[in-house]
């Protein structure tokens, strides 16, 4: 509509990331313990619950989708145990009042409509090859990156931080020297920063 409507004063600035190509990088990394995925319901709803099942396919590791309240993820990850333990990779959708095999048409055809795969930085696991989604060239002049100038944001953590190590589970928390210290729940640094 923008582009319509020739307006000059109107800009994008994406972060938008696809969770699949993170997930094979903390598989093929080989240095992160990795039993299985409880995958996000907000991202199935858009993509289909379908898509994880090339992590089952591939990888051999059980992925169980579920919603955002303690309940779901509860039982996600009692699911997910029970998978693990049984040694039965398997993809299940414990979301199915929001999430459909196949996802939200329109909204996928939307993404396809406005932006293309792009390499993305990752917190833990650096730069991913096609991770990320940017506006399509037609668009780059709405583009903020572009239209001002914007570069890659440098890191804001104190030293000694070991945030990407833990998200990605190389770590535990207690394995930083900052936790409880000066990243703590009153003052964290973590993915807040």
């Amino acid at each position: 509509m923008a582009q319509e409507r020739g307006l000059d004063n109107f800009t994008i600035l994406t972060s938008h990331k696809l969770i699949l190509p993170a997930m094979r990088a903390l598989l093929e990394s080989g240095d992160v313990p990795i039993d299985g995925f409880l995958c996000p319901g907000h991202v199935a709803v858009i993509v289909g619950a379908d898509v994880f099942g090339q992590i089952v396919r591939e990888y051999h590791q059980p992925c169980v989708i579920a919603g955002f309240e303690g309940p779901q993820i509860a039982a996600a990850l009692a699911r997910l145990t029970e998978m693990v333990a049984q040694g039965r990779p398997a993809l299940e959708n414990l979301y199915s009042q929001a999430v459909t095999p196949q996802g939200n048409r329109i909204a996928q055809q939307l993404i396809d409509r406005f932006f293309v795969p792009a390499d993305w930085e990752w917190r833990g696991l650096g730069m991913l090859k096609g991770s990320g989604l940017a506006l399509r060239p037609e668009f780059a002049r709405f583009d903020a990156r572009n239209r001002f100038g914007l570069g890659a944001t440098k890191s804001l953590a104190p030293q000694g931080c070991r945030c990407g190590d833990i998200i990605t589970g190389r770590l535990t928390p207690p394995e930083c020297a900052l936790f409880g210290v000066s990243c703590n729940p009153f003052a964290r640094w973590g993915p807040a920063w």
